[in-house]
């Protein structure tokens, strides 16, 4: 009901407020993430993977440039779903990368929601975060868009769910290499979508994210025209800022990163010219025509602020950067700002 929705915002806007004073939320989830978790592989634990794959990632950051059109197939009729809305899914080929991708993650998926009363004008691209299965985790954010008026398609995440390779253990990633090729094809997936979705009949098109799926959907906006806006949400400008810089490093085995990484440099070196090579630092600056909103977290732990203000001294006034006064686990806990903000960049001029 209204007034459960109400109350659960009001209990987040406190959790917030409170890590925004104390600034301990992340390391307590962390400890206690690790702590369930601490019969599982390692980040990375088969080592550094496939060499010619973070090549062929770090070229194609050389190449501005859209993808064809997909050919979606449906796999259902629209259906009343959970909640009021309208679903659908979807699906079509991946464009790029497929030779470093196991068969499973050929396929991209997808789903789209409306409301039961569309206005037929605004409509949201929800990118995938860090190891997220399905897109059940973001229909929460769909459901509340729908409530006003406003579209979702909900990409899945590759090598992620059925996408994953049968001798991948969950959704722990086992080469580094693959961390890369999955950044690689989400976006690019992203960039289908947003070219098919230019072809209906919206009016206003936003490709939004949290965290991880932030930096895919900045990269994925920025290699799309003007009129595509953009709403990135406590995302880092590189993976230096998650695995050099923020709590899950710790999840790494780094011992087996360096011996497998073919170079006698410091792995952690080798690892962040890596990501130099994909931060958001190599894209163009936004026009001024792009309407672009980041939302950072000033207590982030996961993605540290520096990271944000790294970006906002880059780009200037040319994105809208607020500011979150808790850490990263608060600010996906309380879902308003992100609601908000997609509805903010799609509304109408």
């Amino acid at each position: 009901s209204a007034s459960v929705v109400v109350e659960r915002e009001k209990m987040m806007g406190i959790l917030s407020q409170f890590d925004g004073r104390f600034g301990c939320l992340d390391s307590w989830y962390f400890a206690y993430h690790s702590w369930r978790n601490k019969h599982a592989p390692a980040m990375f634990h088969q080592g550094w993977g496939n060499q010619a794959a973070i090549d062929a990632v770090s070229a194609q950051w050389q190449v501005i440039g859209s993808p064809a059109t997909p050919a979606v197939a449906w796999d259902d009729e629209w259906r009343i779903g959970y909640k009021g809305v309208y679903v659908r899914n979807g699906h079509f080929p991946t464009p790029a990368h497929c030779e470093y991708l196991p068969p499973e993650s050929h396929t991209a998926f997808f789903r789209f929601v409306r409301p039961q009363w569309p206005r037929g004008e605004a409509v949201a691209l929800l990118m995938p975060a860090s190891r997220e299965v399905g897109v059940e985790a973001r229909m929460p954010i769909a459901r509340a868009l729908a409530k006003r008026g406003i579209s979702t398609v909900l990409l899945e995440s590759p090598l992620m769910g059925r996408r994953q390779s049968s001798q991948q253990v969950g959704t722990m990633l086992s080469h580094f290499s693959d961390f890369l090729v999955l950044s690689a094809c989400a976006i690019n997936e992203g960039q289908s979508l947003i070219q098919w979705l230019g072809q209906m009949d919206f009016k206003a098109i936003c490709v939004a994210g949290i965290s991880k799926g932030g930096y895919l959907a900045t990269v994925a906006g920025m290699r799309s025209p003007d009129s595509v806006r953009i709403v990135s949400v406590v995302a880092p400008h590189s993976g230096v800022a998650v695995l050099l810089e923020g709590l899950l490093g710790r999840l790494c085995d780094w011992d087996l990163l360096q011996k497998s990484s073919g170079e006698s440099k410091p792995v952690r070196q080798h690892m962040a010219e890596v990501f130099d090579r994909t931060s958001l630092e190599r894209l163009p600056l936004p026009s001024e025509a792009r309407r672009l909103i980041v939302i950072g977290a000033t207590n982030d732990r996961y993605v540290p602020a520096s990271s944000q203000q790294r970006m906002q001294s880059l780009w200037g006034d040319r994105a809208d950067y607020r500011w979150l006064p808790g850490g990263h686990v608060s600010s996906i806990a309380e879902s308003s700002h992100v609601i908000d903000a997609i509805t903010e960049a799609l509304a109408l001029d």
